[in-house]
Order: C-alpha cells, then sequence, then structure tokens
C-alpha cells in the first residue's frame, strides 16, 4: 500500500511566497502584450495534469507531505479547470497517459518549472511590474512538434501549494496557458490565507474561477 504521506523541508521559495499570502482576494495576473492577438488562434487546449502538493503541519514541527490530499487537490482543480474554460467556450481536454511524447513531456515540465520561477519573481519580486502587460514576455521555446502529436494549438499548467495546520491554511496556486511558439500568454496567480481549501471540490472551484477571470477571446 503506497504511503499516503512522506517527511519533507519545504524549499524557501515556497516558504517566501507562501508568507506573502496575506488574506483571501490575492488574485495577480500577467499577460503578453500581443494577448488578444495570440488568444484568437487558441482553439484546442490539452491541460497537463496539475502539479499540486499539500503539506501537512504538526504541531511539533515536521511538515508532512501528504500524497493523498494532493491527489485529490490535483484532481479538483483538473475538473474546475475543465469546467472553467467550457464556460468561457474554450475547447480543453485532458491529457491522456501518452507513452511517446512522455520524456518530451516531462523535459517542458521541467523547464516549465523554471520560467515559472522567473514569472513568479516579476509578479511579486522587489521590482515587479504594476501592469499585468508591461515586460512580460516568457517562452518555453517551440511546442510544435507536441501539439502536433497531441492535436491541440496550446498547453496550459496549474501548479500550487497548500500548507495545513491547526493553526490555518495557506494555499498559492498558478495558472499559465501557453501558445504553439511555447510564448506563455497568460499568467495568474491565486493566494489564500484560510477560505479556501484545494481539497473541497468547491474551494477549488472558486480558485479557477479567479485565475481565469481576465481570459476570454474578447481581450482582457
Amino acid at each position: 500500500m503506497a504511503a499516503i504521506f512522506s517527511k519533507i523541508t519545504l524549499p524557501l521559495s515556497l516558504v517566501c511566497l507562501l508568507g506573502m499570502v496575506m488574506g483571501c482576494g490575492l488574485t495577480t495576473q500577467r499577460i503578453h502584450p500581443e494577448f488578444e492577438i495570440r488568444v484568437t488562434k487558441i482553439r484546442d487546449a490539452v491541460l497537463v495534469p496539475p502539479d499540486v502538493d499539500i503539506y501537512e503541519l504538526s504541531s511539533d514541527g515536521p511538515v508532512m507531505l501528504r500524497n493523498d490530499w494532493s491527489a485529490a487537490g490535483r484532481a479538483n482543480l483538473q475538473q474546475a479547470l475543465l469546467h472553467g474554460l467550457g464556460n468561457k467556450r474554450f475547447s480543453v481536454k485532458p491529457l491522456a497517459g501518452n507513452s511517446e511524447i512522455a520524456q518530451e513531456l516531462a523535459e517542458i515540465r521541467s523547464l516549465y518549472k523554471l520560467v515559472n520561477k522567473s514569472m513568479q519573481r516579476h509578479t511579486f519580486g522587489p521590482g515587479k511590474a504594476t501592469d499585468k502587460y508591461h515586460g512580460f514576455k516568457y517562452s518555453l521555446g517551440s511546442l510544435e512538434d507536441i501539439l502536433e502529436e497531441l492535436d491541440a494549438d496550446s498547453l496550459i499548467f496549474i501548479s500550487g501549494s497548500e500548507r495545513i495546520s491547526r493553526g490555518g491554511r495557506k494555499a498559492l496556486i498558478d495558472l499559465a496557458i501557453a501558445d504553439s511558439s511555447g510564448t506563455i500568454v497568460y499568467y495568474s496567480v491565486r493566494g489564500c490565507k484560510e477560505g479556501n481549501d484545494l481539497r473541497d471540490p468547491k474551494s477549488a472551484a472558486v480558485m479557477i474561477q479567479d485565475l481565469l477571470l481576465s481570459f476570454s477571446k474578447t481581450g482582457a
């Protein structure tokens, strides 16, 4: 039987970002300057399996990565995202198991994690931009080959973390949409202290709704 939790040390960058979450309602979007042109070309998106970790903090200090909670959070966010984009009349499908592209996808996900760190600094760092369009130009490199295999024109990434303790909860999730050129056309971050809980489908739906607030084919 698989273990439902494991001891882990929270990455320093995650601790800092979660520390910035001062209350529910912290939702920030960053959008490529050519968003209104590029978004019209997005018709068939593929959702990369969400990358979400939920940690339990005990009163005596140890931090546990709860695999069962994390799995629930990933499932809830995926369902909420599919529903949310469906309501906006975007065609999106979850990425099914495909061994032929597994290695390529793993490389893209690793690259996204690095790019995401830069986007987080752009959003929260000391020199953060106050305008959601200003200077927001990030790319993963061409995605044309993998998207051709998937019969799609864009990839959607969701990642996040939540800390749960007797004293409360802190969650931080982000969503990014990349077109076939690999350009990140839309990036949104949602932070919450108390209130929402990724383990709860309704809470996950609220967070996704906020993440997609400025995403539409009519412009942001």
